[in-house]
């Protein structure tokens, strides 16, 4: 498994935001630029990390502990 640090990045951006547009905003890319860099992490991984629903997005117990791992390595 290689997990990239860009995929790292779009993924912290999600978990702050709450929202893949607004992260996307944020990162001053296209949502769905942010949108396959999660999906791509989430098949890496082989689970969701965020359940998604009209209010944004929460983190899954798998991407609450793949954010611990990111919040220490960025």
């Amino acid at each position: 498994m290689r997990i990239h640090s860009s995929a790292l990045q779009y993924f912290d951006a999600v978990r702050r935001a709450g929202f893949i547009r607004e992260a996307a905003r944020r990162l001053n890319v296209a949502p769905s630029a942010v949108n396959r860099q999660i999906l791509r992490l989430e098949a890496e991984i082989g689970t969701a990390l965020f359940d998604r629903n009209p209010s944004g997005v929460t983190l899954t117990s798998a991407g609450e502990i793949l954010a611990h791992h990111v919040i220490v390595v960025l």
